[in-house]
C-alpha cells in the first residue's frame, strides 16, 4: 500500500547548542524514515536559517511554507509547496505558519523574517494548486482552533493535519468537506490514517484512523536503539570537549559555596541591592537566547564555575545560577570579616568585564549600579 509520511513542523530541538547537536542526529533519522514533506514551525528556525538549510540540503529534508518570507526580501524562506506522486495520486502539500507564534533564533535578527496571514496566503496559493494536483494537503502549524478557521475559511482543502498540537484526533472528524488528522507533539504519537481516495477526482472517500503511543509497549528497534546509545555517547562527549575549556582548576573540595540566600541573614541591605541588580538576572539572560548550556557564556553568568563544588547543571550544583554574592567575594565557607572580602571582589569585576565582553566598562560607573 502506497504511504505519504508528513510532519506538522517543529521537528528541531530548544535554543542551545546541546539540542542543535542533537538535531542534526534527529534529522538524519527523520531522513532515513523517509518523511514526504515537513511543516516548517517556529522551533524549526531556532538556529537559524542557515542551519535549516543545511539540514535540508544534507539530509533531503522536504521543509515547506507558503507564509514565512524574508522581511528584507519579501521572499519566501522555503518551496511555497510540494508536489507528491503516491498510488496513482498527486498530492499537493502546502504548509501555513500561525504569526502569533513568535519566531527567535540563536543567530539572527527576531525581526528578519516575516510572517504573511494563513487565511489570505491561502485564498490565494490553493486554487491555483489545485490546477497541479488532485489531492491538496495543508501542514497548518496553527495548533488546534486556528487550523479549524482556515479550513472554515478556505474552500479545496481536502485534508488537514494539524500542528503545533497537543491533541491527538483519535476518531473520523470531517470540516467542510476536509478530512482532519492530527498527533501529539514530540513524537509521543504516531497518527495513520487510511485513506480511500477517488482517483478522478482526488476526493477522500473514507478514512480509518488510529494512534499509536509510541511508549514502552512498543518494542525498541534493535537497530535504532544502537544509533541512539552510539548518539549519547557521542553528546556526552561533545559536552565534555565544551567544557574542557574551563576546568574546574581554582579553589578547594573542602569548601562551598552557601548560595546567596545563606548571605541575606546578615546582610540583608546589600542583599537588596543584589535582588534589583542585572547579576541577578544573568542566567535569565542566556536562558532567553538559548546559551544557558554555553560554557564561553556560563563562566561569567553563574558563580563558581570554574571553582570545585561550584556551578554544574546537576543538583545541588545547578542552584548557583546567576551572579551570586559568591561570585565576586568568594566561598561562602571561607567567610572573611576583616576587609578582605572588598578588596577581592573589586579585583574580580574585570574577570568578566574585559574588553572582549564588557569593553566600556569603567568600575566607578558600574560600582554605582550596585553600590553595598
Amino acid at each position: 500500500m502506497p504511504v505519504l509520511q508528513l510532519d506538522g513542523g517543529d521537528l528541531f530541538g530548544r535554543r542551545n547548542q546541546n539540542e542543535r547537536f542533537q538535531t542534526e542526529f534527529l534529522c538524519e533519522e527523520v531522513a532515513d524514515l523517509g518523511v514526504d514533506a515537513i511543516g516548517l514551525g517556529e522551533q524549526d528556525l531556532n538556529y537559524g536559517l542557515k542551519f535549516l538549510r543545511s539540514m535540508m540540503d544534507k539530509y533531503g529534508l522536504q521543509f515547506t511554507s507558503a507564509n514565512v518570507k524574508d522581511a528584507a526580501t519579501g521572499k519566501l524562506i522555503l518551496p511555497e509547496y510540494l508536489i507528491v506522486k503516491r498510488g496513482g495520486i498527486t498530492f499537493g502539500i502546502v504548509s501555513v505558519l500561525d504569526p502569533a507564534q513568535k519566531i527567535l533564533t540563536m543567530t539572527a535578527d527576531d525581526s528578519q523574517f516575516q510572517v504573511d496571514d494563513p487565511v489570505a496566503t491561502l485564498r490565494e496559493l490553493v486554487p491555483r494548486l489545485r490546477e497541479k494536483v488532485d489531492t491538496v494537503v495543508l501542514l497548518g502549524h496553527l495548533g488546534d482552533s486556528q487550523t479549524d478557521n482556515v479550513v472554515k475559511e478556505i474552500q479545496g482543502i481536502d485534508i488537514s493535519v494539524t500542528g503545533h498540537t497537543y491533541r491527538n484526533i483519535t476518531t473520523e472528524r470531517i470540516l467542510n468537506d476536509t478530512v482532519m488528522l492530527g498527533a501529539s507533539y514530540e513524537g509521543r504519537y504516531l497518527g495513520d490514517a487510511d485513506l480511500m481516495i477517488d482517483p478522478d477526482n482526488g476526493k477522500v472517500m473514507a478514512v480509518a484512523i488510529k494512534v499509536t503511543p509510541m511508549d514502552d509497549k512498543v518494542a525498541d528497534d534493535p537497530e535504532m536503539l544502537k544509533k541512539v546509545k552510539d548518539f549519547k555517547q557521542r553528546l556526552v562527549d561533545f559536552k565534555e570537549a565544551k567544557r574542557a575549556a574551563y576546568p574546574r582548576t581554582f579553589g578547594s573540595d573542602q569548601e562551598n559555596f552557601l548560595g546567596d540566600r545563606s548571605c541575606k541573614g546578615c546582610h540583608e541591605d546589600a542583599w537588596n541591592v543584589y535582588a534589583k541588580s542585572a547579576h541577578m538576572k544573568a542566567y535569565m539572560t542566556l536562558r532567553n537566547k538559548g546559551q544557558h548550556f554555553e560554557p564561553d557564556c556560563l563562566v561569567c553568568h553563574t558563580t563558581g564555575y570554574q571553582y570545585k563544588n561550584g556551578y554544574a547543571d546537576e543538583a545541588p550544583y545547578n542552584r548557583l545560577i546567576n551572579v551570586q554574592c559568591e561570585a565576586c567575594h568568594g566561598y561562602g565557607t571561607q567567610h572573611a570579616r576583616d576587609g578582605k572580602w572588598v578588596t577581592q571582589a573589586k579585583d574580580s569585576c574585570v574577570v568578566c568585564h574585559d574588553k572582549e565582553n564588557s569593553p566600556e566598562f569603567d568600575y566607578d560607573t558600574y560600582w554605582a549600579k550596585i553600590k553595598h
